[in-house]
């Protein structure tokens, strides 16, 4: 979950590359980053506690000149606490280097190691990689050798970029379980965690696969297996533009990507359905043999899989069971009839759902990817892919990738609904047209001011999400977003299950936040809405303009646009995220880097 970045090339650059650079990997964490630099014949390696910044402003007091080689690291913390000790780069006899992952079998390898000699200062398992690839290193006297046997000893996840210090004008770097690609320059090159780390620089880029070993030199990389073949990797070209990595004036990133909903989701719907529905025949993978389906995902793209669920069977009749990724390979799933096994993540390269992804596979069961990074893990390995167009999101709290998931799955579940003999053309015809205005009613509500009952929330602790089907759904990403960057305490409840015990907790004042947007089981939430109020909650309602409700029923009420059942959930969404966002920036937090998190979770 850590982000990392080398550089090598013709002039000294380094530092304003590897700070750049982790400043757009910082939404990978930011509990601590360090650089090491070729400098003079050996390696200088500088560490600070925090986020980059603290980095950077150590450099400029110590008035640290750019070179021509170096390696940078912003940590997640796993193995020890946030300091500078546990900090990266880490050192060991010759080898300097950063490390994104889990080496799970790093006490068996440090017994061996103390065994042979080595000491340990930090209380990470990163550290111990760099003793044993140092160890490999003094056995076989050949840096690609020490390499291939480190690798095949390491049991867990790693991207290493490396350092030798007989060798300062090298980079060394491998891969298992954890993303990185390689940079390609004039006179310079690079590698990291994600293409944005170098898109200053260049555009060009190498993904490095499992088993491979590259070696960066400034005017040439080389690509091994661990057989020593050499490789021929294609140079592919990234249609990413550096724009997309900037705020462009807005306060936060999160803010900025609110606002780019209704493009990217028009993006992603124009990239399925040119004219109507009836494109989907042909933009989507054949899927009407399958007679159940299995989602698998983390955070927001379970809750968005949890709405692919609702409409799926309501509308499709076809069953879908919907599991937090990280339980899946441990549930012992079923697979029964045709099955079809959908997952879902952001980055392509979550760690619980690869590992979900290859126990589907094991099972020879068909897999469908939905996933925002081209060339990324889950869009390799799954039989099928549809990509969202959301473009780079760096707020760790998702908005404009989860939209463009929800506006996948809802196609998906209109494609199903109609090979299965659900919808008919008239209503094909119909929903299409309505799907078009999309981009302008989010437009609608992204303009709208949430900031007075952002007022009234925020000074609280506790806060409650309730609706019914689809607005459940919904229920559980508002409240997930409102934890992950206002640091309240929420939880998002089945409005019938409140009378079964939460009830106990509302009090005078307690805030409500009510979703009724589905027709059918509207007169039913406004019963369990009467609940609330009767023991004192303040209720902020947010109902489908087309419903009515007394004005004792709640203390503020949203409207929103009324739309087909199976698209409202991306109007829907945008009122939570807008209000979960005034209320932290009310609060004071870090919105873009709550704490604790990282966006890209590539460790189980």
């Amino acid at each position: 979950m850590c982000g990392i970045i080398g550089y090598v090339g013709s002039e000294k650059i380094s530092n304003s590359v590897l700070i750049a650079g982790l400043h757009a990997l910082e939404y990978r964490g930011y509990d601590s980053a360090g650089l090491a630099l070729a400098q003079n014949d050996q390696v200088t390696i500088i560490k600070a506690k925090g986020n980059v910044s603290f980095l950077e402003e150590k450099l400029k007091k110590m008035n640290t000149k750019g070179t021509t080689l170096g390696i940078a690291h912003t940590r997640w913390a796993t193995h020890g606490e946030p300091n500078e000790t546990n900090s990266h780069p880490h050192q060991s006899g010759l080898v300097t280097l950063v490390h994104n992952g889990i080496i799970e079998n790093y006490n068996t390898i440090k017994e061996e190691l103390e065994n042979a000699g080595y000491d340990f200062y930090s209380q990470t398992d990163s550290e111990i990689a760099a003793a044993y690839i140092d160890y490999c290193y003094f056995l076989t006297k050949d840096k690609v050798s020490a390499l291939t046997k480190a690798y095949q000893h390491f049991k867990g996840s790693f991207a290493f970029a490396i350092i030798f210090q007989d060798e300062l004008d090298v980079i060394y770097a491998m891969r298992k379980n954890s993303p990185l690609v390689l940079g390609v320059g004039e006179h310079q090159n690079f590698l990291a965690s994600d293409i944005s780390a170098f898109l200053k620089y260049t555009n060009q880029y190498i993904v490095l696969e499992h088993e491979e070993i590259a070696v960066l030199h400034k005017d040439q990389i080389t690509i091994q297996n661990l057989n020593g073949d050499l490789l021929d990797k294609e140079i592919q070209t990234s249609e990413m533009d550096i724009t997309d990595i900037q705020k462009g004036g807005y306060e936060h990133f999160m803010l900025k990507e609110i606002h780019e909903e209704p493009d990217v989701v028009k993006k992603t719907i124009d990239s399925l359905m040119q004219n109507n529905l009836l494109d989907l025949l042909n933009t989507m993978p054949n899927l009407k043999q399958y007679d159940q389906i299995h989602i698998i995902a983390c955070g927001s793209a379970m809750y968005a899989g949890m709405i692919a669920k609702s409409l799926i069977e309501s509308r499709a009749r076809i069953h879908v069971d919907c599991i937090c990724a990280s339980e899946y390979r441990y549930a012992n799933p079923i697979y029964s009839g045709n099955t079809l096994a959908i997952f879902i993540s952001q980055s392509g390269e979550t760690a619980d759902t690869i590992a979900a992804l290859q126990l589907a596979k094991a099972n020879d069961v068909a897999t469908l990817a939905i996933v925002n990074v081209i060339g990324s893990t889950i869009a390799r390995d799954a039989d099928h892919v549809i990509y969202t167009k959301a473009g780079p999101e760096i707020c760790v709290a998702t908005t404009k990738a989860y939209c463009t998931q929800v506006a996948v799955l809802s196609l998906l579940a209109c494609y199903l609904s109609y090979v299965h003999g659900h919808m008919q053309d008239d209503e094909v015809m119909q929903l299409s047209k309505e799907i078009k205005t999309l981009p302008k009613l989010m437009q609608q509500l992204i303009e709208k001011d949430y900031s007075a009952f952002a007022k009234k929330i925020y000074q609280h602790n506790d806060v409650f999400f309730i609706g019914r089907g689809l607005d459940y759904s919904l229920s559980m990403e508002g409240s997930l977003k409102l934890k992950e960057i206002s640091y309240i305490h929420s939880e998002a409840y089945a409005a019938g299950e409140l009378k079964h015990g939460t009830i106990s907790l509302i009090e005078e004042g307690t805030p409500v936040i009510a979703l009724a947007s589905d027709e059918d089981l509207y007169e039913k939430t406004i019963s369990n809405i009467k609940e609330v109020k009767a023991r004192g909650a303040y209720v902020l309602l947010i109902i489908s303009d087309d419903l009515q409700i007394a004005h004792d029923g709640y203390d503020d009420i949203l409207r929103i646009p009324k739309t087909d059942k199976l698209i409202q959930a991306i109007l829907g969404v945008i009122p939570l995220q807008l209000l979960a966002y005034e209320i932290a920036r009310l609060r004071g937090c870090e919105i873009d880097q709550p704490r604790n998190l990282a966006k890209s979770v590539t460790v189980e």
